[in-house]
């Protein structure tokens, strides 16, 4: 055959092109329309299937049978940032959209005890996939939440979300992309709806309540109703501390209304109290689930009280709302706490000057932690300075400083492996699966439980720079430790310290357990590792009962006898 020279260059082009993945956004197979309050029981299988259609009895439609998206990623506005193995795919599934009208607790309860095959529960906030997150395959890109419900007896997973449209997916596991399982799977779900309040409903702007570390009361005392209250973080959603009632946890007066104390203050940043009616939920995000008793609101807070027990202080707000009105009273306040510091994250631990500048020191997770860990150091400015994932040839993490750092406020973030460092303003992502985990720094252990897709922040200071005070080597204490090793094949500790008493001194140890038991009538750890100590560091060893504990705490005390 004959062909002209074009003819045979569109030719060869053909032959060489490659083949492209066919791209395809999600595709809606059934629209639950607005959920109402109750539980709404969803059912079915990834696998085509052919139904009556709803709006034209005499048609018949098909549903499902698609694979739109192998792969799912969380989103920005994800409740925990996820990115799933991206060796792993799915097949086929089954794509729910739903409307929420108001702003509700979401219960999904799996009934699961005759599913077949390996489905997997996933929310987004829409339907768009990119072939080019991972080269060959679709990867949904808005996913928000996600759960596989895997085992005999699988729990109830809980979300909250805003008003608006959401997509509820089951996708049927196909594991790794190496060994691919060919399989559909079928699901049964009850999707359980509650009324929740977002920080939308705000009504009280306190202002500036305080200063970092400055001594704060809360209370529902002159409330006409059985009350409760909490305090949130505002720019992370933690629920920081509730009460009921109950005398253990502060609650005070009638028996009836609640109270939160912080005799040391709180970290500088904003936050939302909530008094809400007996019977309502505190949860993460900041929300409260509605329900319970109503009334009139009264809510009283100190304002730079030196006294942690005042109650009634400056900033007493009375607000007035009509009982019977609302199914449960619920009355937001924002506040904020001055930090020390402009700059930073606004819900940090400080532990204080780790050492003077240009001074060598080091930071760690190698004492008792078992996960793991990533580290990352930021300054002031929230410039990333370094970061570690692996150590030492172990899964944890270490910072040394052989030469020391500049003066000023730095901030460290503690993660779980694959915490995404960003270099820039205090930017830190994709938090890995969580755990506990110990801390050891030249003051002593932090100890902390990552959840899954979180982190920790601290604060240390280098030197003494200007707006310090408060925790650590900054505090009041006649005591300071300054560096705490570790030697794992000796289990022996190395402490150094700095005092301004002459001693001498006792080295204590202890667990978790005994640290908790100290009052001020009995304040000592039950091991003593040495003591009419007069000079700087000592090398002690851990004793042999403690050798099994997973977290131990040391103490450099005074020497009294």
């Amino acid at each position: 055959m004959n062909v002209s020279p074009r003819t045979s260059a569109a030719l060869l082009a053909a032959l060489i092109m490659p083949t492209l993945p066919t791209h395809a956004d999600y595709e809606v197979d059934l629209d639950l329309g607005s959920l109402p309050e109750g539980i709404t029981t969803i059912s079915g299988t990834t696998a085509e299937f052919v139904t009556d259609d709803p709006l034209n009895p005499e048609e018949k439609i098909t549903i499902g049978g698609n694979n739109n998206a192998d792969n799912i990623r969380g989103s920005e506005n994800a409740l925990v940032l996820f990115n799933i193995n991206e060796t792993l795919s799915w097949g086929n599934e089954l794509v729910h959209q739903f409307t929420l009208d108001a702003p509700s607790v979401i219960n999904f309860i799996p009934n699961l005890n005759d599913a077949e095959g390996d489905p997997d529960f996933f929310l987004l906030e829409g339907l768009t996939t990119d072939p080019d997150l991972v080269p060959g395959k679709n990867v949904a890109t808005e996913g928000i939440w996600y759960a596989f419900m895997d085992g005999d007896n699988p729990a109830t997973e809980t979300v909250t979300l805003r008003p608006g449209t959401y997509y509820f997916v089951v996708e049927s596991y196909s594991g790794s992309d190496t060994t691919p399982i060919e399989q559909d799977s079928t699901f049964s779900m009850d999707i359980e709806v509650l009324p929740a309040l977002f920080p939308d409903e705000v009504s009280v702007d306190l202002g500036v309540i305080g200063t970092e570390l400055t001594p704060l009361s809360f209370d529902t005392f002159g409330s006409d109703f059985d009350t409760q209250l909490a305090i949130f973080s505002s720019d992370t959603g933690e629920l920081i501390q509730e009460n009921d009632n109950d005398p253990e946890d502060g609650g005070l007066g009638d028996g009836t209304q609640s109270r939160i104390a912080f005799p040391d203050g709180l970290a500088g940043g904003s936050y939302i109290a909530v008094v809400a009616g007996a019977g309502a939920i505190f949860e993460a995000g900041p929300v409260t689930g509605v329900g319970g008793a109503t009334g009139s609101v009264v809510f009283n807070h100190t304002a730079n009280s030196t006294d942690p027990d005042a109650i009634g202080g400056l900033g007493t707000e009375i607000t007035r709302t009509s009982p019977g009105e609302e199914v449960s009273e619920t009355v937001w306040f924002v506040f904020q706490i001055d930090g020390f510091v402009d700059n930073g994250p606004s819900n940090f631990q400080d532990i204080g000057k780790v050492a003077d500048a240009f001074a060598p020191f080091e930071l760690n997770t190698f004492t008792g932690t078992t996960i793991d860990t990533e580290l990352g150091l930021y300054d002031a400015d929230g410039n990333l300075i370094i970061n570690n994932d692996d150590a030492a040839g172990v899964l944890q993490s270490q910072l040394d400083f052989p030469t020391g750092l500049a003066e000023g406020f730095y901030f460290l973030a503690v993660g779980s492996y694959n915490t995404q460092f960003d270099p820039v303003n205090f930017e830190v992502l994709l938090g890995g699966a969580g755990g506990a985990y110990t801390l050891t720094h030249p003051n002593g252990l932090e100890t902390g439980v990552l959840g899954a897709g979180g982190f920790d922040w601290y604060r240390l200071e280098v030197g003494s720079p200007v707006g310090g005070g408060g925790g650590g080597g900054g505090g009041t204490s006649p005591i300071q430790i300054t560096s705490l090793t570790y030697d794992q094949e000796r289990n022996e500790f190395t402490v150094a310290w700095e005092a301004t008493i002459p001693g001498p001194f006792l080295i204590e140890m202890g667990t978790a357990a005994d640290l908790a038991a100290i009052t001020p009538q009995v304040n000592i750890l039950p091991e003593v590792l040495a003591a009419g100590i007069t000079e700087s560091p000592i090398t002690v060893p851990v004793p042999p009962g403690l050798l099994s504990e997973p977290q131990l705490f040391l103490r450099v005390y005074e020497d009294s006898q």
